[in-house]
């Protein structure tokens, strides 16, 4: 699986760098929503779910199908110029056309794979939409309901909530990282001047692949995605708080954002020896890494994982049971399902836990 973006006849010109508060903010949040992928953050995270008053945790939980596993576009820079203030993108997405939030909201909030395109139209679609979000969870059932049945509401809603983080944590956070990513701009803007465009796209991503024939940047991602910027705009927006994840949205007829993480630091915890050689063995088997892949980016329940790996309900309960048995993943239990994930932190501590092994 991958992200492929096609090159042929585009040009630097089609390219803009720049900044985004917004998508700054949905980054943010992502990280409070989901604090084990964001190691390198935990300190900032600690202190603002700390201060955050119990209103806008609640707020946050309530809206967080929209900046979790698939990141709403319309919390990304719709279109150029870059770099307005978050009160003027906040602005722009209040004067968006009710049908068009209502379009670019619901597949975040669904969440997994769903044909909106009658969404509007056609009442047995929207019936089929609520009835598959609250499969996936009871609180996406109930955002789709919110979605659908009082659209103006949902979004006066999503920017009081926006507008309440931003005097609570995010202004101050913001101040503290533009001049940073400033600085990234400057230098991704002499690269797309200076190297061919897939070179440039490349450089975003230590994973990124460069095609000839025809041109092409392909990104290693857990996402199938082919995009054509022939004729399109292309943003590139950095992030001190997407970190690890590089995000690609291609959704017409907005322009094509990518929204990439900058350096970061991270703490590390150590390991027994007996640990990481076990959690090695664990992670060699191609089927049980093939697993990690879909359990790192959500919640997922057994069901789901056998659906979208072609394997058996036994052949997933004895893979997730020895991950289980290595401290390497967490269940929860919510109604009747029971839900997975990836214990992030262990994993990407692994590394350095190896490298502790061999020299003490």
């Amino acid at each position: 699986m991958a992200v492929v973006i096609t090159l042929q006849g585009a040009v630097p010109a089609d390219v803009a760098v720049g900044l985004s508060p917004l998508a700054e903010l949905m980054a943010c949040l992502h990280s409070i929503a989901e604090p084990e992928h964001h190691l390198a953050v935990r300190p900032w995270l600690e202190r603002v779910r700390t201060d955050l008053s119990p209103e806008s945790q609640s707020l946050i939980a309530v809206y967080a199908p929209l900046w979790t596993r698939r990141r709403c576009r319309l919390l990304m820079p719709l279109e150029p110029p870059l770099g307005r203030t978050l009160e003027q993108e906040l602005d722009r997405l209040e004067a968006l056309p009710l049908d068009d939030f209502v379009m670019g909201v619901a597949p975040s909030v669904h969440g997994g794979v769903f044909d909106t395109r009658d969404l509007l139209t056609d009442e047995s679609v929207r019936t089929a939409y609520t009835v598959s979000s609250e499969r996936r969870s009871f609180s996406r059932g109930e955002l789709a309901r919110s979605l659908l049945q009082a659209p103006e509401r949902m979004r006066t809603g999503l920017l009081e909530l926006l507008r309440r983080c931003a005097a609570e944590f995010f202004d101050a956070e913001w101040g503290r990282v533009q001049h940073r990513l400033e600085g990234e701009c400057t230098r991704l803007r002499a690269r797309v001047q200076a190297l061919p465009l897939p070179e440039a796209l490349a450089s975003l991503s230590p994973n990124a692949v460069v095609r000839h024939n025809p041109p092409a940047v392909v990104f290693d991602k857990l996402q199938s995605l082919r995009a054509d910027l022939r004729g399109r705009r292309c943003l590139l927006v950095p992030s001190a708080h997407s970190r690890p994840h590089l995000i690609v949205k291609d959704d017409p007829p907005y322009p094509l954002v990518v929204h990439f993480p900058v350096e970061n630091t991270t703490q590390v915890e150590r390991a027994t020896l007996a640990q990481v050689r076990l959690r090695l063995a664990i992670l060699s088997d191609p089927a049980r890494l093939s697993l990690c892949r879909h359990l790192v980016n959500e919640p997922i329940t057994t069901s789901d994982l056998a659906v979208r790996t072609g394997m058996s309900l036994p052949q997933v309960s004895r893979h997730l049971g020895r991950l289980r048995e290595v401290g390497l993943l967490t269940s929860r239990r919510d109604g009747r399902q029971i839900y997975h994930r990836l214990d992030t932190d262990r994993l990407m501590h692994l590394g350095v836990d190896v490298l502790t092994s061999i020299i003490r």
